[in-house]
């Protein structure tokens, strides 16, 4: 028989999740996809709790919307989704 399927571990998925939030707030960032002069950024909460990620307006430096990573993580994939769709 194969090795035995034991649970995820939560502090991986974790850090997985804070890995693809950030290469996403990286890729969603750029000129040509936000709003000029608007932002995202990572923030951290208290210690034991997810990270948000905030629209920051860049002039006043006001907090706009605040996002769960999970909401990161759609918009980026239906930007894929729509890319894969214009080849």
């Amino acid at each position: 028989m194969g090795a035995a399927l034991t649970a995820a571990d939560p502090a991986q998925d974790s850090l997985w999740l804070t890995r693809a939030v950030v290469a996403a707030v990286h890729k969603l960032n750029q000129p040509e996809l936000l709003e000029h002069g608007r932002q995202l950024r990572l923030r951290k909460r208290a210690p034991g709790k997810n990270f948000m990620v905030d629209l920051v307006d860049l002039e006043t430096g006001e907090i706009l919307d605040e996002l769960p990573p999970e909401a990161v993580m759609r918009m980026m994939a239906e930007l894929e989704t729509n890319r894969e769709g214009e080849m």
